[in-house]
């Protein structure tokens, strides 16, 4: 399983790539009618995504799909895991990370955009694809008791290396307030997830 994470490894490790500063949205120096006349265009148009850019759609194509392989190893791991306080741990990220993809659907869904990119070499500069092999998956879930527990960890680990790694080019690029909220929640809890697996494995 230490294979896993060195290959894990070598994705995130390509990342990082993102525009040095966000853009700003709105004008300071606008007369306040016009400031209300936009505040109010966005409350009616919010489905319609006004406040958002292609950095913004880049992480949330990203991060869906990244998510949802997340879920299914944590769902494995409520099984399957040996100690309680790991089984916890995968319930957390299981109800965390279900949640988030609700809402990042919603928002493409909003801006009339796919789930996932429908070219997957849209994002090659942006450090390529960040998912776990769906292998490296069907091998942990070939293991049981302690030998599953340590395989899971691994590659969780390194699962969560990849999010934080996505949530970097949102905090750097995008424009949307809630996606970047959501990135910036992201980084600290997967890197909180991270050292505590750490601990885990001793």
């Amino acid at each position: 399983m230490q294979r896993i994470v060195a290959l894990m490894a070598g994705l995130f490790l390509l990342a990082g790539c993102g525009s040095d500063e966000a853009p700003v949205a709105g004008s300071a120096g606008a007369p306040s009618t016009a400031a209300q006349a936009q505040n109010q265009d966005q409350g009616q148009a919010q489905g319609q995504g006004q406040e958002h850019n292609d950095v913004d759609v880049m992480f949330l194509q990203m991060a869906v799909p990244h998510h949802r392989q997340g879920l299914e190893l944590a769902r494995l791991a409520k099984e399957r895991a040996v100690r309680p306080d790991v089984k916890t741990l995968a319930a957390a990220i299981e109800s965390t990370q279900q949640s988030e993809v609700d809402s990042m659907t919603k928002w493409l869904a909003d801006w009339g955009k796919p789930e996932t990119a429908p070219d997957a070499q849209l994002h090659a500069a942006h450090g390529g694809d960040h998912s776990t092999k769906p292998e490296f998956i069907a091998e942990v879930a070939g293991k049981t008791g302690a030998e599953f527990e340590r395989d899971f960890l691994n590659l969780m680990i390194a699962h969560q290396h990849n999010a934080v790694e996505i949530a970097k080019l949102e905090r750097e690029g995008g424009l949307h307030p809630p996606s970047k909220e959501l990135a910036e929640r992201i980084f600290q809890s997967r890197t909180a997830q991270i050292s505590q697996m750490l601990g885990f494995l001793g």
